[in-house]
Parts: C-alpha cells; sequence; structure tokens
C-alpha cells in the first residue's frame, strides 16, 4: 500500500499589508494527506474534494485551531477561517486576521500534520509590507518568525 506521493510538505503564506491592516493566511496540502490527517484527529473519515463542505470546513476549522498559532508583536491573535477550495490536485485552506496595527513581528506556531506523517515539512512564507522571510520546519520544528 503505497501513497500517491513521494514527500508530505504543506505551504503556508502570510501577508501583512500596514495599509490594510490585515492578515492573509493561505495554506495549500494534497488532498488526500489533509484527509487523512483529519481522520486520525476527528476520528471520521471526510472526502475533501466530492463531500459535504459545511461539515468539511468545520472539520478543517476545528483542525487549524488546534495546529495553528499566529502571534502578533509576541501576543496570540484570533484568525477567522475563509473557506477552502480545491485547485487541481492541491486544497487551499484560507484565514484572515483584520484590524492589526503597529506590527513589529509576525510568528506562526504550526505542527499541521506532524500527527499524520513524522516526515512531514513544512514550508512557512511570512511577508510583512516588502519584507519576506520563507522558513523550513521538520517535525518536531514548530515557529517561524519574522520580524522588522
Amino acid at each position: 500500500m503505497g501513497s500517491a506521493h513521494p514527500f508530505f510538505v504543506s505551504i503556508t503564506e502570510l501577508e501583512y499589508s500596514s495599509k490594510t491592516k490585515e492578515l492573509g493566511i493561505a495554506t495549500k496540502f494534497f488532498p488526500d494527506d489533509l484527509e487523512e490527517a483529519l481522520r486520525k484527529f476527528s476520528g471520521k473519515k471526510y472526502d475533501i474534494v466530492a463531500g459535504e463542505k459545511k461539515s468539511t470546513g468545520d472539520a478543517i476549522n476545528s483542525y487549524f485551531n488546534k495546529h495553528v498559532q499566529v502571534l502578533i508583536n509576541g501576543k496570540p491573535r484570533q484568525i477567522s477561517f475563509l473557506g477552502y477550495e480545491i485547485e487541481k490536485e492541491v486544497v487551499w485552506v484560507y484565514y484572515n486576521a483584520t484590524k492589526i496595527a503597529g506590527v513589529k513581528s509576525i510568528e506562526v506556531i504550526s505542527t499541521l500534520m506532524y500527527d499524520y506523517k513524522a516526515e512531514q515539512t513544512n514550508i512557512i512564507h511570512i511577508k510583512m509590507d516588502e519584507k519576506r522571510q520563507s522558513f523550513k520546519l521538520n517535525a518536531p520544528d514548530q515557529s517561524a518568525k519574522l520580524s522588522r
């Protein structure tokens, strides 16, 4: 029994604009990996591509709330689930946070998919206005931080 792909990776992009005072977050997964992580997390089976979108979205949001934390200037910040979509062979999950001013640092703590595959790699891109930095987190690494 093999997997459909030889590596296990997610890509998370966080982009903050001081002009709009908004932080956008988008994470890209292979659908089969996310389905399996959700099954392990909730004990229920989900079909991200063809399943019921509301219950799948609720499960994804619960999973994210347990495995992702965003810190602005060292303080936890609530993020709002916007939804998810399928694009070719990947699924994108979207969040945002609004009305954020005076940002000096953005940190994301992510354990996404670590409970699914020990060899999981999470690529994190953080952009704060024109400053951008990328991070490669291999389990058990969890934190990526960009400061002004």
